[in-house]
């Protein structure tokens, strides 16, 4: 997942990934992706990892966090699995299931430039229903964060955060700095560096 930024949306997920994993007795992994970009992606995959973790705890504590380099896309995770496994299971959004059964099936044992994976097995699990349109915190998406953080809206910014995250403020401003703004709107301080989380 892209998780620029992490968003209670999220957690959900999360929980999915965990339920449906012990369900199936497998091996539940959360895969970060690398691409950063100032506007869709403006955080790096370390700042996410280390904000996923301070969000969700007791989630994160359930699964392994993967923040590999190269790791662009759901068929990159696809290759870098294979041969590890013999049935792959994919968590995501209830409006990305079809378009990635429909992707993931069609590259199954095919040899392209993308490299290689075969699997048994391929299965899309839906993480639950969102509804984008909603008011507040069920509408809420991390384009809309992004969006809220560029225009110096804070209020707006924190319905997409969970009510027992502390950080907001830092990853607000991590956010603004990823996107190359530069001028503070709010009296947050700019934190240059995530190693203290």
């Amino acid at each position: 997942g892209r998780f620029n930024p992490p968003t209670t949306g999220h957690q959900k997920l999360l929980q999915k990934i965990t339920k449906t994993s012990k369900q199936l007795a497998g091996y539940a992994c959360l895969f970060v992706s690398h691409s950063q970009d100032s506007k869709k992606n403006p955080l790096t995959a370390k700042q996410k990892v280390a904000y996923i973790k301070k969000m969700f705890p007791k989630e994160a504590r359930q699964l392994e966090i993967k923040e590999d380099i190269g790791i662009r896309n759901a068929i990159d995770v696809a290759t870098v699995l294979n041969g590890k496994y013999d049935k792959l299971v994919m968590v995501v959004g209830s409006d990305r299931v079809n378009d990635f059964r429909t992707l993931l099936n069609k590259y199954n044992g095919v040899d392209s430039t993308h490299g290689f994976y075969k699997y048994k097995d391929i299965q899309i699990v839906s993480a639950g229903e969102r509804d984008p349109d909603a008011e507040g915190a069920t509408g809420m998406s991390a384009s809309k964060m992004r969006a809220a953080a560029a225009s110096g809206d804070y209020d707006s910014f924190a319905l997409g955060l969970p009510d027992t995250f502390k950080d907001g403020e830092r990853l607000y401003t991590d956010l603004r700095l990823g996107m190359n703004i530069r001028e503070l709107l709010t009296p947050f301080r700019p934190v240059a560096e995530l190693n203290t989380l």
